[in-house]
């Protein structure tokens, strides 16, 4: 069974062993010495070359092509800032003046059709033995990249606060779709959403303004190819109204979900069941600090593998993107991860 393969059979199953997929991308530019936003980010070959080594050299059973999360809003015309250590927004779009862009022709931004060659290069050169994961970013996430988190919260001042966002969601849906098209065709096997900013808005206004679209994208996409639901933060809160994140964001029905460190793997598994492969979990601090001693990072390994191994339907992953400095301690800390999964991630 080969890293494709593997990956795939998690879903919803119980593969031979978990599948050794944590999310990286700062760590390969670094193993390959490329400048991460002026070579990784803008050059479609060393990323899929940087992505390539690093999953040969560590052992991981995918490939992905995230960067950074304002592709989509590039080619609405938000501008970036290359200066910090990854693309961000340099400019946002003004609420009151979205209805009058047009809407973007895709295949014409530089930067959306950058993440598809990607995908491309990457097919050629290993489709069919690992698995390539494309990426998009959710309803919500996509309209806090285009007008900041701020300016979107502020619109639940209205009493239609729902509809105002949730017509905000609606206009850029069509191109969301057709972005995770063009990544599906160039052969990704997994198209990979991010929602950074969910866990700021709780299980209520998640309900009211977002779900509804997300399904409809996961569900569109889910025709072709399974969706991993990568929600950053702690999403397993449960609201006075009794409404539940976890349960919302199963509901998706994402093939995967994608949980940061500050959820209870344990109680997740138990809530979802089988409705959703989990993936992720492992505490970023602890495997990014030098304050964590070695026997900290395998005790905090250790347990996301004890929880998230019974039943299968797990594949590992720290709850974000691995850490990347120092390299040196980066590279052990996924050294000894990839040690316990083999060890511990049998069936």
């Amino acid at each position: 069974m080969n890293s494709l393969e593997l990956t795939l059979s998690a879903i919803g199953d119980i593969p031979e062993k978990i599948p050794f997929n944590p999310f990286i991308m700062h760590l390969a530019a670094k193993l390959m010495k490329v400048d991460y936003n002026a070579e990784y980010c803008q050059n479609p070959e060393i990323l899929a070359d940087a992505q390539i080594r690093c999953s040969n050299y560590f052992g991981i059973d995918h490939v992905n092509v995230s960067t950074d999360a304002y592709r989509e809003a590039s080619a609405w015309g938000v501008e970036i800032d290359w200066t910090s250590h990854t693309p961000v927004a340099k400019t946002h779009i003004k609420i009151s003046e979205f209805e009058s862009l047009e809407i973007p022709d895709i295949v014409s931004s530089e930067r959306i059709m950058n993440r598809v060659k990607a995908v491309k290069q990457l097919t050629e050169k290993i489709g069919g033995n690992q698995c390539i994961v494309g990426w998009i970013e959710a309803p919500f996430a996509e309209i806090c990249c285009l007008f900041d988190l701020v300016n979107v919260l502020m619109l639940c001042r209205y009493d239609n606060w729902d509809k105002k966002i949730k017509s905000l969601i609606n206009r850029i849906l069509p191109v969301q779709k057709e972005f995770a098209k063009l990544q599906i065709e160039a052969g990704a096997d997994i198209i990979g959403a991010g929602d950074s900013a969910i866990s700021q808005i709780g299980p209520n206004r998640y309900e009211k303004c977002c779900l509804d679209a997300t399904k409809e994208l996961f569900h569109y996409i889910q025709n072709e190819v399974p969706v991993l639901y990568h929600i950053c933060g702690d999403n397993s809160v449960i609201d006075k109204e009794g409404k539940d994140m976890l349960k919302l964001v199963s509901s998706t029905k994402a093939a995967i979900l994608d949980l940061d460190y500050q959820v209870d793997l344990k109680i997740a598994k138990q809530k979802i069941g089988s409705s959703n492969c989990i993936r992720g979990n492992t505490n970023t601090q602890v495997l990014g600090s030098s304050s964590y001693s070695v026997k900290d990072v395998m005790n905090e390994v250790e347990k996301t593998i004890n929880n998230g191994k019974p039943g299968g339907n797990y594949m590992y992953a720290a709850g974000c993107e691995w850490p990347w400095e120092p390299i040196e301690m980066a590279s052990r800390n996924i050294g000894i991860a990839k040690s316990l999964v083999e060890t511990m991630g049998k069936y």
